[in-house]
């Protein structure tokens, strides 16, 4: 099953520039994983419920999708001012789906979004897909 989420343009690149000046960017916890040499997938940690000793930062840009507080996308700057840019008609105080997500989207792509575009984010099962629609 797909689900779709739509951002506005404007707020998605203000936290774009956000994470792309940022000094220093942290991680989300698989990457964190990723960084420490752990395959959360392989044979050997299956089960594993372990912490990983890493700072947490090192990030490259980019911005966190999370749905604990409806859903919506933040900058991975460690010092970033707590904006976020919900998805269209996902703005709420709850957590949305069965599990708790923080996903890391990479700023590159990002950067040819225009301010009256939109930001389509469809999530399946196994992957992210993005694109956009152009206004007019």
């Amino acid at each position: 099953m797909e689900n779709r989420f739509e951002f506005e343009g404007a707020e998605v690149l203000a936290l774009v520039e956000e994470s792309l000046a940022a000094g220093e960017r942290l991680m989300t916890e698989a990457q964190r994983y990723l960084a420490a040499g752990i395959d959360l997938h392989s044979e050997e940690s299956l089960g594993w419920e372990g912490d990983v000793e890493h700072p947490g930062t090192g990030a490259p840009p980019g911005l966190w999708l999370m749905n604990d507080r409806g859903v919506y996308l933040r900058s991975n700057a460690k010092d970033g001012g707590g904006k976020v840019a919900y998805a269209r008609g996902f703005r709420a105080n709850l957590q949305v789906g069965d599990e708790p997500m923080c996903e890391f989207v990479d700023a590159g792509p990002l950067q040819q979004l225009r301010p009256d575009d939109t930001l389509v984010v469809t999530l399946s099962e196994q992957k992210i897909r993005l694109s956009l629609i152009r206004a007019g």
